[in-house]
């Protein structure tokens, strides 16, 4: 057990995340802080580069991680990270089911416990888990903080502490040399079944082809990632009647946000 508690910021690849990382490196002494980056396979590849340009101001303090099935997590890097949604089919295979609403075993797997593996292996027992959850997400709070209760670490949630905005963190990126290049209903993992409706409309009418996997997966297990429809039956919707789902629905909160 090594002594002494650490900073682990679980850096998710989006703009708040990226934010939160980079003034905790300014007030924290580096060995006390360790930013990791689990790549699930299926984060758009402009959340990749965005990470790399990160990890470049940083000094390449980021560990990139990702779940394999025979370690149960291993080290990545930019050039080896998977980009075809390697480590989400290996968990998938493994279950023989696809995660859904109800049971989201995605986050939990491929990043959270990815996670936990990884401080383990370096002889931690216990560590502040560091998450960007902005002072204007309230709904999201509770839920953090209660993962945390069973488990190795505390959370702790700066920005909430900080009462950063999402404006505040925008007006942040506009003035640096970089940004995400990513609209804000994109996402950072391309299809992620949480999102609504409107927002998967507007992804796959100008990317139909971002469907192959989601529905090549529903295939291979035998079930879908939704309860009423599967992918397929929705590119096929979309496709039909452009107008479908025209309307603003609301997301399920997740970690892939842009945000």
């Amino acid at each position: 057990m090594l002594e002494g508690d650490v900073f682990v910021l679980s850096f998710s690849g989006g703009r708040t995340s990226a934010y939160m990382t980079d003034r905790l490196l300014k007030e924290f002494p580096k060995e006390k802080v360790i930013i990791v980056f689990a790549n699930t396979g299926k984060e758009e590849h402009a959340t990749l580069d965005f990470v790399n340009q990160c990890d470049q101001l940083w000094r390449e303090n980021v560990v990139w991680l990702e779940y394999c099935p025979v370690d149960r997590f291993k080290i990545v890097s930019y050039e080896t990270a998977s980009r075809n949604g390697e480590p989400f089919s290996a968990i998938i295979a493994k279950r023989n089911y696809v995660p859904n609403v109800v049971a989201r075993f995605c986050t939990q797997e491929l990043k959270v416990r990815v996670i936990k593996r990884y401080m383990q292996s370096l002889g931690y027992r216990h560590w502040t888990s560091v998450i960007g959850i902005r002072y204007d997400e309230p709904r999201r709070w509770a839920k953090v903080r209660g993962i945390a209760e069973k488990e190795c670490w505390d959370v702790w949630l700066p920005l909430v502490d900080w009462k950063i905005t999402k404006e505040m963190v925008l007006e942040y990126w506009r003035r640096m040399p970089f940004d995400l290049q990513l609209k804000d209903y994109q996402g950072n993992c391309d299809l992620c079944f949480l999102k609504g409706k409107h927002k998967l409309k507007r992804i796959l009418t100008e990317n139909p082809e971002k469907a192959s996997w989601w529905i090549n997966q529903e295939r291979k297990a035998g079930g879908t990632f939704h309860k009423s429809y599967s992918y397929q039956q929705l590119l096929n919707l979309i496709q039909k009647s452009p107008t479908l789902f025209d309307y603003q629905d609301d997301d399920f909160p997740c970690y892939c946000n842009v945000d």
